[in-house]
């Protein structure tokens, strides 16, 4: 090697030529699909969100479910009580056109927050009650920022309250014919409207608050077993859910 000079190489004969022309059109053939790569990836969730393009959105939340006005009876006309408070989770599917708009449905479910004591009070009988909420919903987003985003919205759907009785000792005082517990079910009317905000943490994740109303429009006749228990809850009443969730984009 001589200092000062370039080393340069010279192509020559027909092997060497044909080696040098394979390799630059696999440099060439590789381009498209690098580019393919490149396109898939500005096809994320994240950039869909930000170029104004279609995309769906999966959400997840947890909170709790209120109902502040309900009355509930029990089978006995004295025993009743004012207001019920439950854990709250729900889960919602969601397509998005645009940035403003968002269309799409779920279920959310209350769960049992405790139990009482049923009648009739010579056996060791109790009481629990549940919820199931299956809606439809639309949003508008109008609050749009770079990582923030509000909405407010309405929700049409079904509700279905699970009022459960069941006996609880292994030997009662008195004698008990067919199952140890019977279900009465009652289904209504939910519509409701909602507001949130939610911050995108990550390209395609989000966290958001949620806050929610429905009005439920139950019959007035209240469903009895043939054992004797009814539902404990009918006509209109009003429910709140305060939450959080956790959102994930899906890019189409």
């Amino acid at each position: 090697m001589m200092k000062g000079k370039a080393v340069r190489m010279k192509v020559r004969g027909p092997a060497q030529r044909m080696s040098v022309g394979a390799a630059a059109a696999s440099v060439l053939l590789a381009t498209p699909a690098l580019h393919a790569q490149e396109s898939a990836q500005s096809r994320s969730a994240s950039y869909a969100r930000l170029a104004d393009r279609p995309y769906t959105q999966a959400e997840l939340g947890v909170g709790m479910l209120t109902l502040p006005g309900a009355r509930f009876c029990l089978s006995n006309p004295g025993s009743c009580t004012r207001g019920d408070t439950s854990p709250e989770g729900y889960l919602v599917m969601l397509y998005r056109p645009n940035r403003q708009w968002a269309f799409g449905a779920g279920a959310t479910v209350g769960l049992p927050s405790g139990s009482d004591k049923a009648p009739p009070a010579n056996l060791d009988r109790s009481h629990t009650r549940s919820y199931l909420m299956l809606d439809t919903t639309a949003r508008y987003y109008g609050l749009q920022l770079d990582w923030i985003e509000g909405w407010v919205g309405g929700t049409l759907g079904a509700v279905i309250i699970n009022d459960l009785y069941k006996n609880n000792a292994e030997n009662p005082s008195a004698p008990i014919l067919g199952p140890q517990g019977v279900t009465v079910r009652t289904e209504g009317l939910s519509a409701g409207i909602e507001a949130g905000v939610a911050w995108s943490f990550a390209n395609n994740w989000s966290l958001a608050g949620v806050l929610r109303t429905a009005w439920w429009f139950l019959p007035g006749t209240k469903a009895c077993a043939p054992t004797g228990e009814c539902a404990t809850l009918g006509g209109e009443t009003t429910m709140f859910f305060l939450g959080g969730a956790v959102a994930y984009r899906i890019g189409m």
